[in-house]
């Protein structure tokens, strides 16, 4: 992508934002729009491979792609990640296979990306939404074994997991190195994971509709606020293969 988000403060927010929305989203499709967990995934490749199309084509660009890409990636990870249990794939096989798989994804865009940070963000290309699908995946399958198996209960993952981040957050940044394929992708998988707790512990309050509603509300009214009315979360255009 060409148009990215500059990596500060406030995108650590709408990446958890995201994260949390993504988890209802994905529940919502696959119960309330019958889609289950598997046979929407087509539609929703579709739908991300538009917003790339429709992001390197575009006259004016926009940080917004990139969330709209982000929100539906993560929507479809929910949804890979719960196909697990339905398959009767036990969390430790799982957690097993998704982590080696996202632990090489990382290796994978390291290398493709090595020294890439560039005015205050990361390339983005093929090897950069391998790893943030994973990402998402593995934090969903992880943040159900938190809550559910641990016995953390929603909240209290999702609480688990929020100083995880937040420490992750300021280590690395005040090491400056979260910008680094490991910091930086382990911060994401640790926000993936809480997201999911959070976004089970809203739904458990709020029923998953109203869970849905709200937190789409809210990542969206962020998103928009932060990046289409202050340039300074804006990394600015950049030429990088997708």
């Amino acid at each position: 992508m060409r148009n990215l988000p500059k990596i500060n403060a406030n995108y650590w927010l709408a990446l958890v934002a995201a994260s949390i929305f993504g988890t209802n989203s994905g529940d919502f499709v696959a119960r309330y729009l019958h889609a289950g967990h598997l046979a929407g995934l087509p539609w929703m490749a579709l739908l991300f491979g538009a917003i790339l199309v429709i992001e390197r084509s575009a006259r004016h660009g926009s940080a917004l792609y990139f969330w709209a890409a982000i929100i539906t990636m993560r929507t479809a990870a929910t949804n890979v990640a719960d196909a697990f249990q339905d398959f009767g794939i036990s969390y430790s096989v799982s957690i097993l296979i998704v982590l080696t798989c996202f632990a090489a994804s990382v290796l994978l865009y390291s290398r493709v990306a090595a020294n890439s940070a560039n005015e205050g963000t990361i390339r983005v290309n093929s090897a950069y939404w391998l790893a943030m699908m994973l990402a998402g995946i593995l934090g969903t399958i992880a943040g159900d074994f938190a809550s559910f198996r641990v016995g953390l209960t929603p909240p209290g993952a999702a609480c688990v997991f929020g100083g995880l981040i937040a420490a992750s957050v300021w280590w690395f940044g005040r090491k400056g190195s979260l910008l680094d394929p490991v910091p930086y992708w382990a911060t994401v998988a640790l926000i993936r994971t809480g997201g999911t707790a959070a976004g089970d512990a809203s739904a458990q309050v709020l029923r998953l509709p109203l869970s849905t509603a709200f937190t789409g509300l809210v990542f969206v009214g962020l998103v928009i606020y932060l990046y289409a009315f202050q340039s300074t979360n804006r990394a600015g255009p950049r030429v990088a293969p997708t």
